[in-house]
């Protein structure tokens, strides 16, 4: 499954690539990213249900790239750049992330892996789209959206705690081929992972800055 994984990553990076390089008009690109995402929540969702296979314990739009891909969604929809610096710096790595390693088992629904994939394209195509409008963070955004990222995390411990859940992979490693499971058991897997979601983070950050360097020479 994890070979499986890294040719769909790589065609959809593929495709990926083309459109940074070929479509120019961010305006188009945003409505490809808007259609879908609203395929990817539809079908997700209502085949979960329709199916009865829906469970709030995984299927919940708490982990932080399907919190940041609903993000995307209601800023589109709402015209709103309010949370652009917090969704920027969650989407490019997230977007990486999803495409080198997967929290799905062997048995994962269909649906499942199309939501993997279709989320994940949307993510690094967020990101695509506001490198080309030269897109920038200044580093009280950057420390905002570090802090905003913390209280969900906590939030997400507790939620956890009370249901039983898995969200953000605080309770136990995620399964399939990942990272974690090259890391040391809990808690030095999820010490791991938050280390490389700051570095992630402090990345993207001093890639939007040097956007802004560029503007300013």
């Amino acid at each position: 499954m994890a070979y499986n994984h890294f040719i769909i990553s790589g065609l959809l990076l593929g495709i990926l690539y083309l459109l940074y390089n070929k479509v120019h008009d961010t305006a188009i690109l945003y409505k490809i990213l808007k259609w879908i995402l609203i395929f990817n929540f539809v079908s997700f969702n209502a085949t979960l249900l329709l199916s009865g296979t829906f469970d709030y314990k995984l299927h919940l739009p708490i982990h932080l790239c399907y919190l940041t891909e609903l993000g995307i969604f209601l800023s589109i929809i709402f015209k709103s750049k309010i949370l652009y610096p917090w969704l920027a710096l969650n989407a490019l790595g997230g977007g990486i992330t999803g495409f080198t390693n997967s929290n799905l088992s062997d048995d994962a629904l269909l649906i499942e892996y199309i939501h993997l994939y279709a989320s994940h394209f949307s993510l690094i195509l967020f990101f695509i789209i506001i490198y080309l409008n030269k897109f920038t963070i200044s580093r009280y955004e950057f420390i905002q959206s570090t802090i905003f990222n913390a209280l969900i995390f906590f939030s997400v411990c507790y939620f956890n705690i009370l249901v039983e859940s898995n969200y953000w992979f605080t309770m136990h490693r995620p399964p399939g081929a990942n990272l974690a499971q090259l890391l040391p058991d809990w808690p030095g897997y999820l010490l791991g992972l938050i280390i490389i979601g700051l570095i992630s983070y402090y990345i993207t950050f001093r890639l939007l800055q040097n956007i802004n360097s560029r503007l300013y020479k």
